[in-house]
């Protein structure tokens, strides 16, 4: 009797073994599929080109105003700028009523424009949801007369016309109580404290928001149909739960691609900074959100430039957005009544009559990110790129250039070919707003770099007309006094690619 219960038992751990493979050969292949699946996601992703962002929420009602006051910055961040309480915000919502809001009006607006995709803002940083949830009554249906899921009925919308659907979701929440402890005060990241909290897009996510946000992603995937793009933005998010929010995605809806600003290396692709230049990001899915001024919820009083110079301004970005290979992301920020104003409603139709006119315009523009060639020169990396017979070089100073030392620095390159040459330059600033020169051959171009924040920033400089060869590329101090002071910026990349 012994012998058989042990050889019971060896037959046990062998099974126990084999299900144990078992489970492991197929979890890889679910990896593997998964992947799969996501690649492909992206590759259809990038050949749109175009898409709408939303932005919509309670922010939409103040307007930018605030107890008779314009308040600076971005309009849908006006809870922390104007340093409005919770109890003060409840109010607002409680009064929100955006009746003239027509979900198939603003579908059919991206389509004419000729986007492809829509990415509306479920719930930003002010914790408001644009949506029907169950983990809170802080939501549009159950907190304020208008009574209607906003998110449900742009999904359904987009359905109808043909449009793909995305979601916005911010991972700092000022609302929910259990978020804090937030940040301690810190000159650096620009927080405001008041009333014992801090309200910062760079906020720590708790344990217990972490589970909140898990559980309304999870109602996000699963009440809306096909969600094309989650579009995460800010948060201070440990690499745990970076990976926790990927696979409550992945889970849910594997074809679901994810921006890279879940953190950590979990996303699919890379977003840009809000209304960066485009800088030659090569071999890598990327997008570019971009708004037409300075915020993007609705503010009244904002300034809003001539409408065909915008116009223009956006075809250039859309242009050099997707000529090197990225996806751009185009906002609107609807009033409070929740109507597009006029501006840009007139600017997105424009975009679409230009396009129409010349159509598969984007897919006929020269994507100059495949092929990359690398060699070594001086000590510094230069990048010579060909592709399609479009051809650019790239200066990377990565970890070389000292914010401390070097009041000028130069680089060696060699130029392709004789042409207009468009300027590029990556950086972390250390000062605001500081004017630089940069010089090649007889080519000097006076630039003020903006400084908002001591993060990666990308700016376009200007164009350079340059003869094919060896050219010394210069950069300088445009104003410069003595005793000479350093650059005061750490310059990543410098980027000199033929004007297409």
């Amino acid at each position: 009797m012994k012998h058989i219960i042990n050889l019971l038992l060896v037959a046990m751990v062998l099974l126990t073994s084999c299900n144990s493979n078992s489970d492991v050969k197929q979890s890889d292949n679910t990896q593997k599929n998964v992947d799969e699946i996501t690649q492909k996601a992206l590759e259809e992703w990038r050949s749109e080109h175009f898409g709408m962002f939303i932005h919509f929420g309670i922010y939409s009602e103040l307007a930018g105003w605030w107890k008779g006051e314009k308040i600076p910055f971005y309009g849908e961040q006006i809870m922390n700028h104007a340093r409005i309480t919770t109890e003060e915000y409840e109010a607002v919502a409680k009064t929100f009523n955006p009746q003239d809001f027509n979900a198939d009006e603003i579908v059919l607006l991206a389509k004419n424009a000729g986007m492809k995709y829509i990415v509306m803002t479920s719930k930003h940083h002010d914790g408001f949801c644009m949506f029907h949830t169950e983990t809170t009554d802080y939501n549009v249906v159950d907190f304020t007369p208008f009574g209607r899921d906003v998110v449900k009925e742009l999904s359904d919308a987009c359905k109808r016309h043909g449009i793909k659907f995305g979601l916005y979701y911010s991972l700092p929440d000022w609302h929910y109580p259990l978020g804090i402890p937030r940040l301690a005060p810190d000159p650096t990241t620009k927080c405001h404290e008041y009333v014992n909290q801090v309200y910062s897009p760079l906020e720590i996510v708790t344990p217990e928001l972490e589970d909140y946000i898990v559980a309304q992603v999870t109602e996000l995937l699963t009440n809306y149909g096909d969600i094309t793009t989650l579009w995460f933005d800010m948060g201070l998010v440990t690499p745990e739960q970076s990976k926790r929010f990927r696979e409550t995605v992945k889970s849910l809806q594997p074809e679901c691609i994810i921006n890279g600003r879940i953190m950590n290396n979990q996303g699919d692709y890379m977003t840009l900074p809000d209304n960066g230049d485009v800088a030659g990001y090569e071999n890598i899915f990327w997008d570019n959100p971009a708004s037409l001024y300075g915020t993007w919820g609705y503010k009244s009083w904002i300034n809003r430039p001539d409408i065909d110079k915008q116009v223009d301004v956006q075809l250039g970005r859309l242009f050099s957005t997707v000529s090197n290979g990225g996806v751009f992301l185009l906002n609107i920020g609807p009033d409070g009544d929740g109507n597009v104003i006029p501006y840009e409603k007139e600017v997105l139709t424009k975009i679409g009559e230009f396009l129409n006119q010349h159509p598969d315009t984007l897919n006929k523009i020269q994507v100059v990110y495949k092929e990359k060639v690398i060699v070594k020169q001086d000590g510094d990396l230069i990048e010579l790129t060909e592709a399609n017979g479009t051809k650019h070089a790239a200066i990377d100073g990565t970890g070389y250039m000292s914010t401390q030392t070097d009041s000028w620095r130069s680089w060696e390159m060699e130029v392709a070919e004789n042409g207009t040459y468009d300027v590029f330059v990556v950086y972390i600033p250390e000062n605001l707003d500081k004017r630089y020169s940069f010089e090649c051959g007889d080519n000097v171009i006076a630039h003020t770099l903006p400084g908002v924040d001591p993060m990666i920033q990308t700016s376009y400089v200007g164009k350079m007309n340059l003869k094919a060869g060896k050219q010394t590329f210069r950069l300088d101090q445009a104003d410069r006094c003595y005793p000479l002071e350093p650059l005061g910026l750490e310059v990543k990349k410098i980027i000199v690619r033929k004007s297409l």
